[in-house]
């Protein structure tokens, strides 16, 4: 008897126990959690032109012609047009404050973003610079990704699950009790995250002066991409 009681105490203390009933026999909740990290094999950059002219007309051309010329050069870097958006153009007048604080108009301003899915990484240093060359005004953000991404979700997931089962054999064995079947699944999380290496700043580039720079290129790729699953699960216990 005091082996039941100390098997409920201990294993029923999860906070994963509020979200579901559990059953009325032995059981024991667990957690399993999983990460696989993998490199990533493509890039979407969401990129901003911004001009302002005296007139608007004028403004719209100017954006025009730079959109231009970036969708022209793409095909050195292996751009399809199916990896291309580009969004509306929108011109507005483009406010300032005077000396007394009161907004005056001072021409024109038009802005487009577009949208390049980059596939081969090792052309993005190449590709963030012929984007400035031609008129960029903010590389808003880049975003390495994996092709193979639900493999990689569905990996951290079984070895989720298998961390669950294999927690959950532990414990029940450390109170001389066996495993027993599943009794429900409660929940599951899946998710990827990425992050850079020594370039924390990557993911917002503006531009703010000469658009010369001889500094060397940096490097854009981060270590990993992480998918990471969780899942939380109610086995049934069996006591001899």
């Amino acid at each position: 008897m005091m082996l039941k009681s100390l098997l409920l105490l201990v294993l029923c203390t999860s906070s994963a126990m509020a979200a579901t009933s559990l059953p009325d026999n032995r059981h024991i909740v667990v957690k399993g959690e999983a990460v696989v990290r993998t490199a990533p094999d493509r890039a979407d950059i969401t990129l901003e032109f911004e001009t302002v002219k005296a007139e608007s007309v004028q403004a719209k051309q100017q954006v025009d012609a730079q959109v231009n010329e970036l969708l022209a050069g793409l095909y050195k870097f292996s751009v399809d047009e199916k990896s291309i958006s580009a969004g509306r153009i929108f011109v507005e007048p483009n406010m300032r404050y005077d000396e007394n604080d009161n907004q005056v108009k001072d021409g024109f301003r038009a802005t487009r973003k577009v949208k390049v899915s980059l596939k081969k990484l090792s052309l993005l240093d190449g590709f963030l610079n012929f984007a400035l060359k031609v008129g960029v005004n903010q590389i808003d953000q880049i975003q390495l990704l994996s092709t193979k991404a639900s493999d990689y979700e569905q990996a951290a997931l079984d070895k989720a699950v298998a961390n669950a089962k294999q927690q959950g054999s532990r414990l029940a064995s450390a109170f001389e009790a066996k495993l027993g079947r599943v009794y429900s699944i409660q929940s599951q999380e899946v998710g990827s995250h990425f992050g850079y290496g020594s370039n924390s700043n990557i993911e917002r580039i503006m531009v703010t002066g000469s658009r010369i720079n001889t500094v060397p290129e940096g490097k854009y790729l981060q270590e990993s991409i992480t998918f990471r699953a969780s899942v939380n699960v109610v086995f049934d216990l069996m006591v001899e």
